[in-house]
């Protein structure tokens, strides 16, 4: 297995970063071909997304694994700004639904609400 060297005083690239898990998960690889543990679909769904959030808390914009038809997936990038008009646009749509529930409350329509 190639050394894999992780100094403390140094930062690391995501490109590097990436090269280092490849180098450990092809170890990984070579000595669990007589491993008779099996990943159901579901658990590589689960690794897949749960890794995706680590770097989606790391790097600008978002990753997400879409499903694109039944057993098939892809990995979609996010612009950094399109993720922020998608954040604004729930936001936006959780006020009105807001103003809608006090309407129904009061029946008065907030003036900060949207108006259907």
């Amino acid at each position: 297995m190639n050394d894999i060297h992780v100094s403390e005083d140094k930062s690391y690239t995501l490109s590097e970063v990436i090269d280092a898990v490849k180098l450990t998960l092809d170890g990984v690889n070579k000595h669990s071909a007589h491993n008779q543990l099996r990943y159901s679909s579901t658990d590589v769904y689960w690794l897949l997304h749960d890794m995706l959030q680590y770097v989606n808390r790391n790097v600008p914009g978002e990753f997400i694994l879409q499903q694109i038809k039944k057993d098939v997936y892809r990995v979609q990038y996010t612009a950094e700004d399109s993720a922020k008009r998608s954040s604004s646009k729930k936001l936006k749509a959780e006020v009105d639904r807001t103003a809608k529930y006090l309407a129904e409350l009061t029946g008065r329509h907030p003036s900060w609400g949207k108006d259907e």
